[in-house]
């Protein structure tokens, strides 16, 4: 059976009597599908003694638990996730399926860095896909026929004649 908890990693327990629980993993046993975590699956064993050196009583130690009842946490966002699995030079990284952060703290960095280009180049295609592409012969010609067409000829100049009738417009109009 694969199992993708370590030993060292923190996992939470997602059912059972310690649901809600969270805990160091001392150890795994892969061909059982079981972890061993501190603090977790409590058991008292009565251990009788076996010479006059020994000595007997009730002792408390953490017993295994299987490996689909518990949740690795991510060290950078501090959340129970599943996880995923990625190539990094070559080899298989456990990576955060909430984040995108490496669980494997040799991989950290570089996992890091890869989620970071992975968003730059997003932003990237996003900002190119919003804006039109625009031909520099387009911009010309809108521009050409934005410019106003006044400044070609240029104004007429009043004359004589044409300033008196219009006041002559003007105070005839005043009078009616």
């Amino acid at each position: 059976m694969k199992m993708n908890i370590k030993k060292g990693d923190t996992v939470l327990v997602i059912t059972g009597k310690d649901k809600g629980k969270s805990g160091k993993v001392l150890e795994t046993n892969p061909k059982d599908g079981k972890v061993l975590v501190e603090g977790i699956n409590i058991v008292t064993k009565h251990k009788k003694p076996r010479s006059q050196q020994d000595k007997g009583g009730i002792i408390k130690k953490p017993a295994m638990i299987e490996s689909s009842n518990v949740q690795v946490i991510c060290a950078a966002c501090g959340k129970a996730t599943r996880v995923a699995h990625k190539q990094v030079d070559g080899k298989n990284v456990r990576i955060c399926k909430k984040c995108g952060a490496s669980l494997d703290k040799e991989f950290a960095k570089t996992v890091k860095k890869d989620a970071k280009k992975a968003e730059k180049t997003a932003k990237k295609e996003e900002k190119t896909a919003q804006k039109p592409e625009i031909n520099e012969n387009e911009v010309k010609t809108e521009a050409k026929k934005a410019a106003p067409k006044t400044a070609a000829k240029p104004a007429a100049k009043t004359t004589a004649k044409s300033a008196a009738t219009t006041k002559k417009s003007k105070s005839s109009d005043e009078s009616k």
